[in-house]
């Protein structure tokens, strides 16, 4: 069967459109994404856009890579707009494009376009990044059929984007956990008003660090409380200071162990 491409080319040419006009929208949105799953919507800290997520995974991968200090933007939902070189690749593959029940090809998407720094050149480039559980490549819980299926799917993202020179990479559990989310998503609360404290960001952090290496079992409360005494500043703008440097990075915490400000800090290089 011929595969028809009136649908994806005019989905296509619409976004395409929104784009030229500086207005990004991701292809898929949370209130028309798949029944039955869980779906997330959040706003961006630094693209100041609102984020749709289709499951507690992807959510995970927009958390963990907003925050990290290489990620310069992310844009989730992204599609794959060459559709034509799509079909192209998975004829070369020898494998089914998806298509509808009419015989119109589906757009496909990947989770997240990244705009990353390089710090050894200072170059900004674009690196896409999807999730997928490793529940998703096990035969314990997914049909051989389906794991097949998605492997492929995988492989013709991976393909699209090697032809466009775009880095791709697939992100899981095992290197997005939900752990290191949940610190985040408490951390980021401060970032809402940086600007309120930012400015003693440097001289918190150092002070912080310094206390924690040569105080390793003090509590955190207890570090942030001789901290701010310190410098003179309130307890309440140590507290948002401790949860930006986590966010930020700035404090090299380690994010794969929960976070309780009753019990002592593990940073990395001490870890």
């Amino acid at each position: 069967m011929k595969i028809k491409l009136n649908k994806a080319t005019s989905i296509i040419e619409t976004w395409l459109d929104k784009l030229a006009k500086g207005q990004y929208e991701p292809l898929i949105k949370v209130w028309s994404g798949p029944k039955g799953t869980r779906r997330h919507f959040f706003k961006g800290m630094k693209t100041n856009l609102n984020h749709h997520f289709l499951s507690d995974g992807e959510k995970r991968l927009g958390l963990v890579k907003e925050a990290q200090p290489e990620t310069v933007s992310f844009y989730e939902q992204f599609p794959l707009y060459d559709i034509e070189l799509c079909i192209r690749l998975s004829v070369e593959m020898g494998i089914k494009y998806p298509v509808d029940e009419d015989g119109e090809a589906y757009l496909l998407s990947t989770d997240l376009l990244c705009n990353e720094v390089d710090f050894e050149t200072g170059e900004i480039i674009k690196v896409a990044r999807t999730y997928k559980p490793i529940a998703s490549f096990l035969t314990e819980t997914k049909h051989p059929v389906s794991i097949t299926r998605t492997l492929q799917k995988l492989e013709l993202e991976r393909l699209y984007y090697k032809t466009k020179g775009i880095p791709f990479y697939i992100e899981t559990d095992l290197n997005i956990s939900k752990t290191h989310a949940e610190n985040l998503v408490w951390a980021r609360k401060s970032a809402e008003y940086r600007h309120e404290f930012v400015h003693h960001a440097e001289k918190f952090t150092y002070e912080f660090i310094n206390l924690a290496i040569t105080q390793p079992d003090a509590h955190i409360i207890e570090l942030i409380e001789r901290t701010v005494r310190k410098l003179g500043i309130s307890f309440s703008d140590g507290m948002a200071l401790f949860q930006w440097g986590i966010w930020s990075q700035l404090i090299p915490a380690d994010l794969e162990k929960p976070l309780h400000v009753f019990e002592p800090i593990v940073l990395k290089e001490v870890a």
